[in-house]
């Protein structure tokens, strides 16, 4: 089912093209996903007693709940032997530290999805703008960059080169057009090539994925322009390791060359090949690394590891199917048209995220969003007015506790109170486009 293009839900303006609701949704959740994994890590639950939930080893990682990366569990280790007083050389010793950054959650999936779908939409976006698509490229690829830097500038509330998803996701975005370029066994030799390059060069060299991690100066920023400044490179990714993301995009592009032909069949026969296809290979290379303890060709989202792009991915292109089939052919698409919301205007709601978060705390209120500690005036403050003389209230406490299944609860809340605003843009018919 197509999206309705002046829904009074999304606020989507009257459109020229018909759009695929599937796409829109699938992207929607994309972002839903992103803005509540985010909202619960800028929450800081995870240093919580409780921690959240669905705590378990994903795909070989350390303990951690699916609502983080996989890394997480990783760190939150580290610092149980450290509190245990191992060393550092201690630390390093043991088995469990080879396998800090290893696995995949849900949290995981999210940055994949998303730059798979930027592939997806490559082939369309070239199919309506014709000859003058590949001079959109450039520019646009140079804006996602800027408006990455832009955006963690507003995160740290200082000027620096971080390099984060947003670049990641322009450089993913130009590798994606690239291949459209290319014919169609091309595309497939071009995603093969680029991942067996980020392999090759992960296995043989220490710098592709080490480099300037060591370092302990501060960051370089404009107010502190005597920090290193290589160092916010390895904040995301190191810049030259986007181009696995790429390999994410590339297998976009090989689903959306059929979405664009609109035929049912080389659409699910696409969706169901380059899934299980890239599912199964990012699997076996993953339990090799298991198998023969070399955790580089594991799945490894911070190093951004091939097995990591193919398993994701294609996880991707199979979730996308289920969106379609449902959506697009069973014709069964109000109960996504919430997602749509975010779905339709990506780029804002992903600004807004911060927008929002600098809003409440200058309201005051940020503190509801936050973990629970002897710090958080606002909960404490809330506590002492309704409890009784010099003994807070315990069911204040308990509302705004972050352990457990509370923990994601705020995050909804957080995410409910974006959706509203990015609604209120859509009616108005306010959308950020690169």
């Amino acid at each position: 089912m197509s999206q309705e293009p002046n829904s009074p839900l999304t606020g989507e303006p009257p459109a020229k093209k018909e759009r695929l609701g599937s796409l829109d949704a699938f992207r929607g959740f994309t972002i839903f996903g992103m803005i509540l994994v985010i909202a619960v890590a800028a929450g800081g639950y995870q240093w919580e007693p409780e921690h959240l939930p669905q705590k378990m080893s994903w795909m070989g990682s350390l303990p951690v709940s699916t609502w983080f990366h996989a890394d997480v569990g990783g760190m939150l280790w580290i610092q149980e032997q450290e509190a245990a007083g191992l060393t550092e050389d201690e630390i390093r010793a043991l088995p469990e530290y080879q396998r800090r950054n290893i696995g995949v959650t849900f949290t995981d999936l999210i940055a994949p999805w998303f730059v798979f779908i930027v592939g997806v939409c490559v082939p369309l976006s070239r199919a309506r703008r014709g000859g003058a698509w590949w001079a959109h490229v450039g520019p646009r690829t140079i804006m996602l960059i800027v408006a990455g830097i832009a955006y963690i500038s507003l995160v740290i509330q200082q000027i620096s080169w971080w390099w984060g998803v947003l670049q990641a996701i322009g450089v993913a975005y130009f590798c994606a057009a690239l291949t459209a370029r290319l014919p169609s066994m091309w595309r497939w030799i071009a995603v093969f090539g680029l991942a067996g390059l980020n392999l090759i060069m992960t296995e043989f060299t220490t710098w592709w994925t080490g480099a300037w991690k060591d370092i302990d100066a501060p960051f370089g920023t404009l107010t502190n322009p005597e920090g290193n400044w290589f160092r916010p490179l390895t904040i995301h990714c190191l810049p030259w390791l986007s181009l696995s993301y790429g390999v994410m995009a590339m297998i976009g592009v090989l689903v959306g060359e059929e979405v664009i032909t609109k035929d049912r069949q080389r659409i699910v026969k696409r969706c169901l090949l380059t899934g299980l296809l890239f599912v199964a290979l990012g699997y076996i290379i993953h339990r090799i690394g298991f198998a023969t303890e070399n955790f580089s060709l594991s799945f490894n989202k911070p190093d951004v590891s091939t097995s990591y792009a193919f398993f994701t991915a294609g996880l991707g292109a199979l979730a996308f199917l289920g969106f379609y089939w449902v959506i697009d052919v069973m014709k069964i698409g109000r109960w996504a048209l919430p997602f749509a919301v975010f779905g339709v205007n990506p780029l804002l709601a992903y600004f807004m995220m911060i927008v929002q978060r600098r809003v409440l705390e200058v309201l005051g209120l940020i503190g509801a969003f936050n973990r629970v500690n002897e710090g958080n005036a606002f909960v404490q403050n809330w506590a002492s007015l309704f409890g009784t003389e010099g003994e807070p209230s315990h069911l204040v406490l308990a509302f705004f506790h972050k352990g457990g299944y509370m923990g994601l609860f705020w995050g909804l809340v957080y995410t409910a109170l974006l959706w509203l605003v990015v609604l209120w843009f859509n009616r108005r018919n306010i959308f950020w486009k690169l």
